[in-house]
């Protein structure tokens, strides 16, 4: 396969259907019966026609209570098939999946919830009370609601006396009824141009922000992605469908791509190998922690006889070389993405070199000639590293041939090969960018000019083009997979009626190579407060991942001459602790 890098994808953005709804109906009209969606949890599968004929119910339904083009649909769910379900029949009204990270509570849910002023909002049944407790904090109204509960519930479930976010107009109605009647899809002509989505994204300060994406945000997205993804090829996804590694990364790109893929709601190191046994699946996303607890499941003669092909692994481990010699993964998948971007960058480790380490007898999809010769036509040789050599640090491969990366110094000026900047990137395609953020203006100015999408990211580019990451301008914590701002976690603890003011900062965790969060606490004069009180208040006021895991509470925090909290004073004494 002889082809400029780039020029596959950039072939195929103009070639191919615009919209994931209208490349949906292509394999609905060629490929009906072709498997496309498991969920592992019920055991329940679909083809591509039973998946297309339920969403068009959903969304039949939902246009006929008045969802339509630009409007929002909220998920709140731990189910991905609800999700998934959601997201399609959303796109098919033309409306836009907004999904709702179901670990929030309180204030930061009613923040979201607020923000996103949804049309209609659809929610897990055992989620109702955290909805209900922020239904005072709402000022720009209250959503009609969706209540999803699982078939063994329903027979008890009454939505007269369990309301939820109480709408004057619209009585809670069970998900289940939305698919009872009609087939026929809402009469919408969905383009490129058209918003599909709003998904949060912590960022690194403040209040999560919304990042309003087009259709042909998502085009590009699963174009591309897809370009690495045969029709016969499996995707295993146990993320959640609230950010874009599950939602996007996975789902929309089997969909692309023709292929199908099975879905859990949460990962379990004890249950993988079963599930991609039961799937059969050939490639899988792996975030940090989720490695190092494969690797402690006890190794067995039969650790290779699975069938996974690829593993992206986000971040790279050290011991990543380790883990495919182990289970035979024959490449180990890099990459570059954000919820503004989809995927800037990609590359591919070649662990096993002609070797298989996927039996032959469970291999699907392309061979691994190529899966070599593709990578090296959207991304070019330097994408792709012999895994028997050191892999350099932060290495994210190439541009995937959806933008153009620029490596700026703080006056927008590129600096030269090998030197660390900030990551600019440029579509070759008008109508690929994200739109914005919701509700803000400001940070949409800032991160969207001339034409270009202004990361926080400092990278390095080489001669080559090959960009390595290394570290954010802002900062930020990473709590198993979810990017957490410090400030937010502050303005929370702040909340409690003892503390005066606090200071949150990152330590190593204990498992993987990201972060644990340690808070110092300065009370209320006359406040007696203790470590174990904050834990047990975290634990009824902030989602898991943003609970502090180390707690001090102290007298003064130390500052600099301009009353700057010396925030790394805090994080050397706590560490030093921890040693």
């Amino acid at each position: 396969m002889s082809m400029i890098a780039g020029e596959l994808v950039r072939e195929r953005l103009l070639t191919e259907e615009p919209t994931v709804v209208h490349r949906f109906d292509t394999w609905v009209r060629t490929q009906p019966d072709r498997p496309f969606f498991f969920y592992g949890e019920d055991q329940r599968h679909f083809t591509y026609r039973e998946f297309d004929l339920l969403t068009n119910r959903i969304a039949s339904s939902l246009a006929t209570l008045g969802i339509g083009r630009g409007d929002r649909v909220a998920v709140l769910s731990t189910n991905g098939l609800v999700c998934a379900l959601g997201m399609f029949a959303a796109w098919k009204t033309g409306a836009l999946y907004c999904p709702i990270n179901y670990r929030f509570m309180g204030d930061l849910l009613a923040y979201v919830v607020d923000d996103l002023a949804p049309q209609v909002l659809i929610a897990d049944r055992h989620l109702v009370p955290a909805l209900n407790d922020c239904r005072g904090k709402l000022t720009a109204g209250i959503p009609r609601a969706i209540v999803h509960a699982p078939a063994r519930d329903e027979a008890d479930f009454d939505p007269q006396y369990e309301q939820v976010l109480p709408h004057p107009d619209f009585r809670s109605m069970l998900f289940s009824e939305l698919s009872a009647t009609g087939d026929t899809r809402p009469p919408t002509a969905i383009e490129t141009g058209d918003l599909c989505s709003v998904v949060y994204t912590s960022g690194t300060t403040g209040n999560p922000k919304g990042v309003i994406h087009p259709h042909g945000w998502l085009r590009a997205f699963g174009t591309a992605l897809a370009t690495m993804t045969h029709c016969e090829d499996v995707l295993y996804c146990d993320l959640p469908l609230y950010h874009i590694g599950g939602a996007y990364a996975n789902l929309v790109r089997a969909a692309w791509a023709g292929a199908s893929i099975a879905v859990w709601n949460r990962f379990s190191p004890a249950d993988f190998w079963r599930r991609i046994r039961l799937s059969g699946a050939s490639i899988t996303l792996l975030l940090d922690v989720m490695n190092d607890w494969l690797m402690q499941q006890p190794a067995h003669p039969s650790d290779r006889e699975n069938t996974i092909i690829r593993a992206h692994m986000q971040p790279l481990p050290a011991n990543h070389r380790t883990l495919a010699q182990r289970f035979g993964f024959d490449f180990i998948a890099v990459g570059y993405g954000s919820t503004e971007l989809g995927l800037g960058a990609t590359g591919l480790i070649d662990e096993l070199g002609d070797a298989r380490g996927t039996p032959a007898h469970l291999w699907k999809g392309y061979d691994k000639r190529e899966i070599r010769d593709i990578v090296r036509a959207i991304a070019g040789d330097h994408a792709i590293l012999d895994g028997s050599k050191a892999v350099p640090d932060g290495f994210m491969g190439k541009t995937a041939g959806v933008y153009e990366p620029v490596v700026v110094d703080r006056d927008g000026k590129q600096v030269p090969a090998g030197t660390p900047g900030s990551l600019t990137m440029r579509p070759v395609r008008p109508g690929i960018l994200f739109r914005g953020y919701l509700n803000r203006p400001e940070a949409t100015a800032e991160s969207l000019r001339d034409g270009c999408f202004h990361s926080s990211d400092i990278v390095t580019a080489d001669a080559n083009g090959v960009l390595c990451f290394m570290d954010r301008e802002q900062g930020f914590i990473r709590v198993r997979g979810e990017n957490v701002a410090a400030t937010q976690v502050e303005t929370l603890l702040n909340g409690h009626p003892g503390v005066s003011h606090c200071a949150v900062v990152a330590v190593p965790a204990r498992e993987g190579s990201e972060d644990d969060i340690g808070a110092f606490i300065v009370p209320e004069r006359n406040a007696s407060l203790t470590a174990p009180e904050i834990g047990e208040w975290a634990r009824s006021e902030m989602p898991k991942f943003m609970r502090p895991r180390h707690v001090r509470i102290v007298d003064a925090l130390p500052v600099t001459q301009t009353m700057k909290v010396e925030k790394y004073k805090l994080r050397e004494q706590l560490m030093g602790e921890l040693e």
